[in-house]
């Protein structure tokens, strides 16, 4: 089963492709998290909901959070009723014993007077957290633009990792090899050069490498990408030729300018025939090499992937989903070799979550 988060609403979808009932519809979701059943989203400016069953009822839990304005969320493995959100101004959260404490003062690092967002306000925010799955202490957060947070202290103290692009968008790992990860970034720009596509660190963030073997001119990396749930050798990419204003539509991104959502754009035909141009592709040496998925439906494709996921299939195996701008869920439970559409005309998809895992 899956909760599925885009603009018709927030739904559940299982392997048979039936749909639940759209809930909160009219919103735009900026942030989701999984652990057995229990999911956590967060609505751009109104705060963070929380299910316990799977996505039949939910729960309003931004109450004391300082900022509503929620840009990721992560499920502590080890303890999964703690919850971390970063925030927008940039700021990381903790939600324990139904309260939000803040996790240090990330502000306060020297790089933080350089972070920033290309476009108007111009507003950094924390685009991705992750819990180590071997140590609740170890937390690694992303600053979009700006730094690598890595904190050994569960949050008290943050350092910044180097040697990796700065358009950060996340870092995933597997709970088999948690000294391995793998960070997806898009193109730096403004004070920042050279970054651009995937990285690779094998020492829990210390050292990182570029890992853009087989992506060729789709080196543009969203929050789509994640290690197979059984598998730690095994990675799913979706990657894009160019950053969004490459291809989305200019009244899109001017209207975003303005009112300051300029997430989840969808290509425009006008501005680029072949839109986002699209490849799922994966790797079998964690992160190191990239190859496109054997299935050429799932090349070059014209709507954008802003949302990938893995996770165990309704019958309890290895399963791989992603969602497109133009509202398809597609599966596959074969690591990649065959794909499968779940649902349709769900309009832009841009989240994804796995409701039941290890």
């Amino acid at each position: 089963m899956l909760i599925v988060a885009g603009e018709r609403g927030l739904c559940t979808l299982d392997d048979a492709g039936r749909l639940g009932a759209p809930q909160f519809t009219g919103n735009q979701f900026m942030a989701m998290a999984s652990h057995g059943h229990r999911a956590v989203v967060s609505i751009l400016k109104k705060g963070v909901l929380l299910t316990d069953d799977g996505g039949r009822n939910w729960t309003d839990i931004t109450a004391n959070l300082p900022y509503r304005d929620v840009r990721s969320l992560a499920i502590d493995p080890h303890t999964p009723s703690t919850i971390y959100a970063g925030t927008e101004p940039a700021g990381i959260f903790r939600f324990s014993n139904a309260a939000w404490s803040v996790c240090g003062d990330i502000n306060a690092l020297p790089q933080a007077k350089d972070w920033s967002f290309p476009v108007p306000p111009k507003i950094p925010h924390v685009r991705c957290i992750m819990v180590s799955p071997d140590d609740p202490e170890t937390l690694y957060a992303l600053i979009e633009v700006g730094s690598f947070l890595i904190s050994r202290d569960g949050g008290a103290t943050w350092a910044v990792a180097e040697g990796l692009g700065h358009d950060l968008h996340r870092v995933v790992t597997h709970r088999l090899r948690p000294n391995v990860l793998v960070a997806a970034t898009g193109f730096d720009t403004g004070i920042y050069r050279g970054g651009e596509g995937v990285y690779r660190s094998e020492d829990r963030g210390i050292a990182w490498q570029q890992a853009n073997i087989g992506l060729g001119h789709r080196r543009y990396a969203e929050d789509a990408i994640a290690f197979s749930v059984n598998n730690p050798e095994l990675v799913f990419l979706a990657a894009a030729d160019g950053i969004p204003p490459h291809w989305a539509s200019l009244i899109r991104m001017a209207a975003g300018a303005v009112t300051g959502n300029v997430y989840f754009l969808k290509p425009s035909r006008i501005r680029r025939r072949k839109g986002a141009d699209v490849t799922i592709h994966r790797s079998f040496d964690a992160g190191k090499s990239w190859e496109a998925v054997p299935d050429s439906a799932q090349h070059a494709l014209f709507d954008m992937v802003w949302a990938l996921e893995t996770g165990l299939s309704d019958s309890g195996g290895p399963a791989v989903y992603f969602g497109t701008t133009g509202g398809e869920v597609r599966a596959s439970y074969d690591a990649g070799e065959s794909w499968k559409t779940l649902a349709n005309g769900l309009g832009a998809v841009t989240h994804l979550h796995p409701l039941s895992g290890p």
